[in-house]
């Protein structure tokens, strides 16, 4: 064989020993690698922030649950679904708007909704009649962690 293709093949053969000797380095057993425990999740009650009258507007912040002091109905601010609006600050061709998600019941009768309600009403109703009330949107905080609500009689 000539010396020169020797050479190459020995490069080769070296070359294929050390990278194989590199990644069994690189595994660690079993054995080695730490426990990660994982908390227990907490159980979260729903914040409640008290009794609203009809005609009355309250603030709730996502998660958060208002009940109607003449009716049996509760309204919660579930979740922000989207928000396009422009951001402080910021020059803006549109405005943009804010959809949020609100979760009604009346526990008395085991109903229960979800409703979508948008900040401008284009994409979406701007209030829900649930339970002979009716619930409009006044405003979304900028953050998007807070909603401004009207509760009145449908």
């Amino acid at each position: 064989m000539h010396p020169k293709k020797l050479l190459v093949v020995l490069c080769a053969l070296i070359g294929l020993a050390c990278g194989a000797g590199s990644s069994a380095a690189r595994e660690q057993p079993a054995t080695s690698r730490p426990t990660v425990v994982q908390p227990a999740p907490v159980q979260r009650t729903q914040p409640v922030r008290g009794a609203v009258e009809l005609g009355e507007t309250v603030d709730l912040k996502a998660g958060e649950t208002a009940e109607v002091a003449s009716k049996d109905v509760s309204i919660r601010f579930a979740r922000v679904v989207s928000d396009s609006r422009c951001a402080a600050g910021m020059v803006c061709v549109w405005e943009g708007e804010a959809v949020i998600e609100l979760a009604l019941a009346e526990p008395g009768r085991g109903e229960r909704t979800t409703a979508a309600l948008a900040s401008t009403g284009r994409s979406g109703g701007q209030s829900v009649e649930f339970a002979a009330c009716r619930v409009d949107l006044v405003a979304v905080s900028s953050g998007g962690d807070q909603v401004t609500l009207r509760v009145s009689k449908a």
